[in-house]
């Protein structure tokens, strides 16, 4: 499947991949892992954050003021006051120093949607396959 197929199928539903604590925006970067990846899921974590130190099969860059994001990344931002989990979501575009995203929130647990996320807290990003550029 490919990502635009995804974010058509699933675009207003409610994502729960694992079948616990509702839908999540872990549960949906499953489901992309599964869906359009075609990766092993990488292992359990407490929140959204640890997946950048748990990639599994996807490479990880971390993120630094020149790093080049492509759409069809996983992007992972880290802890907040509000959000102790941290946030993943999946890059659509690059809009200046924002992002389209496909993502899911679960504090609000009303299914997957197209968001503008910004760069703050930003840890870096998640992929599949060979990349040329700034990936490191």
């Amino acid at each position: 499947m490919r990502l635009s197929e995804f974010v058509c199928k699933n675009n207003g539903k409610k994502i729960d991949y694992d079948k616990h604590y509702g839908a999540q925006c872990v549960d949906l970067y499953r489901q992309y892992c599964a869906d359009v990846l075609g990766v092993k899921q990488s292992p359990p974590v407490i929140g959204a954050k640890d997946l950048i130190d748990n990639p599994g099969e996807l490479n990880v860059m971390r993120d630094f003021p020149l790093a080049d994001y492509t759409p069809g990344d996983v992007l992972v931002w880290g802890a907040t006051d509000k959000n102790p989990y941290g946030h993943v979501a999946i890059l659509l575009a690059n809009c200046g120093k924002n992002f389209i995203v496909f993502e899911q929130d679960g504090f609000k647990q009303d299914g997957a949607r197209l968001a503008l996320r910004g760069r703050e807290n930003l840890l870096g990003c998640m992929w599949q396959g060979a990349r040329n550029g700034n990936a490191a």
